[in-house]
């Protein structure tokens, strides 16, 4: 039907007239269209449905479709390649004239085409490798270069994140350094501040034993609340010490202080170098160090004049007692007397003894470690085996002990003990207590 159908005439509509209407216009006669007019159509007609098939056949999942059967597929003539196809051209009429076209309304503006978003084509799974070129094209299509709005926000993100990065590192490393300075400090957990806690517990005890040993009752005493509290546990008289605090003053008034690590955190060098420069006796060392030092109620160097002055009258003091018979002295000991070297309180209770009962002096020494060496020596050691006093060792030592006991109180001594002697042999030892003090032969 459609063979037939080609070989009729179109009617054509003439241009301008109306589609419908109350009234309507007689038909005009048909154009004779030409042979060549016709053939054109028919290769544009023909060469669209080629397209259409062709289209349908190489879409992706289709089939091809097999003639129904008990219909036999019509053969296909070759198709001659259709040119682009153009509009016709507008038909000649044969008989009478066309009436005048009416004016074409104005075009509409149509708004611009929005750009189609780019799909990616889908590949059969047997497509084969993608060509160089497709896939440099998606490569161009997904790397694109950030927006510079996108590139700013990217720097600060990192800036931000740089910054708050150092904070935590800086915050780290602050804790870091206060934790090692907090745990390496002294503390009682760790092994080092407990030895060097011992340390200063050992020293402490060391001093509180020789003051109560060797200090005279009747002399005061400062200390630290600690110190004062240990020797106060071991008998020391409380009227006699003097607690030192952050609002004290230098106590000039008393005659001895134990300078701890507490005490030079209050007073600082000035004790040792202005008003108690000489050492009776010191304990532990670094920061554990205790001394036990005379304080000058006129500073160190009214001190020193006095202390110079009482050497001379101790070197007199000492020669005379060696002129005594009934005294027998070593030739160590008769030195350290004629240097007046020894305490002068010794000198006045050998020179009352030996009135009494021979005596044979040993030796002299102070019982200080680490004392000034300019001090006067403040013991004596004396012999048991007195020949020329006709007593056996136990009732001479008795002798001697109840005579010194009765002897004045200024220069009685502060303990007879006894001692083993060099030679091996048992001896008295006779100790006057400290401080020395300065003027006695000149009262």
């Amino acid at each position: 039907m459609a063979d037939e159908d080609s070989g009729r005439e179109l009617p054509q509509r003439v241009r301008g007239e109306a589609r419908s209407g109350s009234s309507v216009p007689a038909p005009s006669p048909s154009p004779v269209l030409s042979e060549e007019l016709r053939q054109r159509m028919r290769a544009a007609v023909t060469a669209e449905r080629s397209g259409t098939a062709t289209k349908q056949d190489e879409a992706p999942g289709s089939k091809a479709t097999s003639p129904k059967p008990g219909r036999s597929a019509r053969p296909k003539a070759p198709r001659p390649k259709a040119p682009r196809r153009e509009p016709p051209a507008a038909p000649q009429p044969s008989a009478a004239p066309e009436p005048p076209a009416a004016p074409e309304p104005p075009a509409t503006p149509q708004p611009p085409a929005t750009p189609e978003p780019h799909v990616r084509p889908v590949r059969a799974a047997n497509a084969g490798p993608i060509p160089e070129d497709e896939i440099t094209q998606r490569i161009e299509i997904t790397a694109k270069p950030p927006s510079p709005a996108r590139r700013r926000a990217a720097g600060r993100s990192r800036t931000r994140r740089t910054a708050r990065i150092a904070a935590v590192v800086l915050v780290i490393g602050v804790l870091a350094v206060a934790a090692v300075s907090y745990f390496g400090r002294s503390s009682p957990s760790s092994p080092t501040s407990g030895a060097a806690a011992g340390q200063a517990a050992k020293a402490r005890a060391a001093a509180a034993s020789w003051v109560i040993q060797q200090v005279s009752r009747d002399v005061q005493v400062s200390c630290d609340s600690v110190m004062c509290a240990a020797l106060r546990a071991r008998g020391f008289p409380s009227g006699q010490l003097l607690v030192l605090g952050s609002a004290s003053r230098v106590p000039t008034s008393s005659a001895v202080v134990v300078e701890t690590p507490a005490v030079v955190s209050l007073f600082g060098t000035s004790l040792a170098t202005a008003f108690a420069p000489a050492v009776l006796a010191s304990f532990g060392s670094g920061r554990s160090l205790i001394t036990v030092r005379v304080i000058a109620p006129g500073g160190a160097a009214g001190y020193r004049k006095d202390l110079n002055k009482d050497l001379q009258a101790r070197k007199t003091a000492g020669s005379a007692l060696l002129g005594d018979s009934l005294i027998s002295v070593p030739a160590l000991a008769e030195h350290e007397l004629s240097a007046g070297e020894v305490d002068s309180r010794l000198v006045l209770a050998l020179a009352d003894l030996a009135g009494h009962l021979p005596i044979a002096i040993v030796q002299f020494g102070t019982d200080g470690p680490g004392a000034s060496a300019y001090l006067p020596l403040r013991f004596v050691d004396l012999a048991e085996n007195v020949t020329a006093a006709h007593l056996g060792r136990a009732a001479y030592a008795k002798a001697v002990r109840e005579y010194l006991a009765q002897v004045k109180v200024s220069y009685r001594p502060a303990s007879i003990t006894t001692v083993p002697l060099p030679d091996g042999h048992p001896g008295l030892r006779v100790t006057v207590s400290a401080p020395s003090p300065l003027g006695v032969f000149g009262t």
